[in-house]
């Protein structure tokens, strides 16, 4: 083999590798996690605070606090599996199937409670009963979801429902 077809073949193959392990390393660096409630919980959440997660429960009844602070629309929920819990706070649009008890996935970033205890005072202050207040976000945990993104599952009440589909078979 010739000197020159030779640096070429090997400067290939460095590219390649090159490329493929740049590939694999941002890939890693920004790798969401999925977790369910109880698993995050369970887990212990040190270990989950400097990553990306989407945290997968459902909606306590009763836990749902709305509210306007500074022209932005605040949220603050309880997700809960298999009787554990932890608070999402999210700002912005929501679901439109996104109520008490539905099933929902939240991402976001795990952050301390005491973080947004001045939100949290803000958002019972605005409320126009004391439905879910006052939020003493110390009192439930060290450490509360801020979520930048809510997905809300269709209710179950659809399963089984008669289809509104045309029969284009009918003659």
């Amino acid at each position: 083999m010739e000197k020159s077809t030779l640096y070429k073949v090997l400067l290939t193959i460095g590219v390649v590798l090159g490329g493929g392990g740049f590939l694999i390393y941002s890939s890693v660096g920004h790798a969401q996690h999925y977790r369910m409630v109880d698993e995050l919980v369970g887990d212990g959440f040190t270990q989950w605070t400097d990553k990306e997660l989407k945290v997968h429960g459902f909606v306590e009844a009763g836990s749902i606090v709305e509210v306007v602070v500074g022209q932005v629309q605040h949220r603050t929920f309880v997700l809960q599996k298999n009787g554990k819990k932890i608070r999402i706070f999210n700002e912005g649009p929501k679901p439109d199937t996104f109520k008490d008890q539905s099933e929902v996935v939240a991402t976001g970033r795990l952050i301390k409670a005491s973080e947004v205890q001045g939100l949290a005072t803000e958002m019972c202050k605005k409320q126009p009963a004391p439905v879910g207040c006052p939020l003493r976000t110390d009192a439930e945990q060290e450490w509360v979801m801020e979520s930048s993104e809510l997905m809300a599952k269709c209710p179950s009440k659809y399963d089984g429902a008669p289809t509104t589909k045309i029969d284009t078979q009918f003659k």
